[in-house]
């Protein structure tokens, strides 16, 4: 997860650890591949917000080279895109190389249908979402600041046709080691992780849930921090 420094620095770390992976953003594919049959998807969830923020998703797309996705509700409910570019279980399975989830919380639907991906990548002002448990890459952001930094960051200039692709090992990426242990919520199964902390709540990555204020409540089902038991 990339979360020190500037919007800017963690795009930029971004950008250069997908390029060191050796994804080349001077080609590309169409916006509209079928998602089957897509090297690369940039997907929209509901945390994009309005629909007017789907160009923040149109403008990544073809940064990055790739199609154009979206989680089950922005299809089916607010229809900002047709339904055969919803991505997971019940929807179209991505199984190419890059797959960078905009405002998506990680719904086990949606996991189900990236689960072949080479490389996924997770943007979402939540940074305990459960996307950031299924991904090789994270920012913890919202998704209006960090979009147009990452588009311009791999460039908006009209891009070269890919070649065929090839598949992708995916990248081995250190996880944090843990520094105290999680806890779980009665209510709805909220898991609080210390090395994530509850940016939400002004809780920093690194807290211990002893160390949280006694006021603090589960960000899922508002169940008090009493209501927690140890995993």
């Amino acid at each position: 997860m990339f979360r020190d420094g500037s919007a800017k620095d963690k795009v930029k770390a971004l950008a250069d650890a997908l390029r060191h992976d050796g994804y080349d953003f001077s080609v590309g594919i169409a916006a509209d591949t079928p998602i089957v049959e897509a090297e690369r998807v940039v997907s929209a969830g509901k945390g994009i917000g309005k629909k007017e923020n789907m160009k923040l998703i149109e403008d990544l797309a073809k940064a990055a080279g790739a199609a154009i996705g979206s989680s089950r509700p922005v299809a089916e409910t607010l229809r900002y895109v047709p339904l055969n570019r919803y991505v997971g279980m019940s929807g179209q399975k991505f199984t190419g190389n890059l797959y960078i989830a905009c405002g998506i919380s990680g719904a086990k639907q949606h996991l189900k249908g990236i689960k072949d991906a080479s490389t996924i990548v997770a943007i979402n002002k939540n940074g305990n979402a459960p996307i950031f448990k299924n991904c090789d890459y994270g920012i913890v952001g919202d998704v209006q600041e960090i979009l147009p930094l990452l588009a311009q960051e791999l460039g908006l200039e009209d891009k070269k046709p890919a070649p065929p692709m090839v598949k992708m090992k995916r990248p081995v990426v250190p996880k944090p080691e843990p520094i105290g242990p999680k806890y779980v919520c009665n209510g709805c199964g909220y898991v609080y992780i210390p090395e994530l902390g509850d940016e939400e709540a002004d809780i920093a990555p690194g807290t211990l849930f002893k160390d949280l204020p006694d006021d603090w409540v589960c960000p899922e089902c508002a169940e008090e921090k009493s209501h927690f038991i140890q995993e």
